[in-house]
């Protein structure tokens, strides 16, 4: 004869699927109002290259790649781990995005040289570069996120 968990014990899993479930709805809307002062930021670092100012492009990279820092930091501590507890399957996928995160913080610190350069027209086609890096991996996760809950 099977033994069936004890209804303690199953109402233990939902409650923590529950509380998966709220981390990932918070986290959503976070990563979204990040995502709003990112594209703030953005536009705000691409005026700066256009007219050549300097400093702004300096204040608005480090910004950028602060508010970048966060974005990612939350997503690999919280979104991420939430998505893999409702989710193990897409361990390999969540994974993979998660060391996107790395190269693409790696990425963006190589920049920093280019700002200290004569003119900015470096720095801009290579934040540009980056800026093509960075919509990819957001589609990938954007993919990833839109079959998970299509699925759920």
């Amino acid at each position: 004869m099977q033994k069936r968990p004890s209804c303690p014990m199953l109402a233990a899993m939902e409650i923590a699927e529950a509380g998966l479930r709220y981390r990932m709805r918070r986290a959503l809307r976070q990563i979204g109002e990040q995502h709003r002062q990112l594209r703030e930021i953005h536009d705000g670092l691409g005026a700066a290259i256009a007219s050549g100012e300097r400093r702004e492009a300096r204040d608005a990279y480090v910004r950028y790649r602060h508010a970048i820092g966060a974005h990612f930091e939350l997503e690999d501590q919280v979104f991420f781990p939430a998505l893999h507890g409702l989710h193990p399957e897409e361990q390999e996928s969540l994974d993979a995005l998660g060391r996107d995160h790395g190269v693409l913080i790696a990425a963006l610190q190589t920049l920093a040289p280019l700002l200290e350069e004569s003119a900015l027209e470096r720095f801009g086609a290579a934040f540009d570069a980056f800026r093509r890096d960075i919509s990819q991996h957001e589609q990938r996760e954007e993919a990833l996120v839109s079959r998970i809950t299509d699925e759920a």
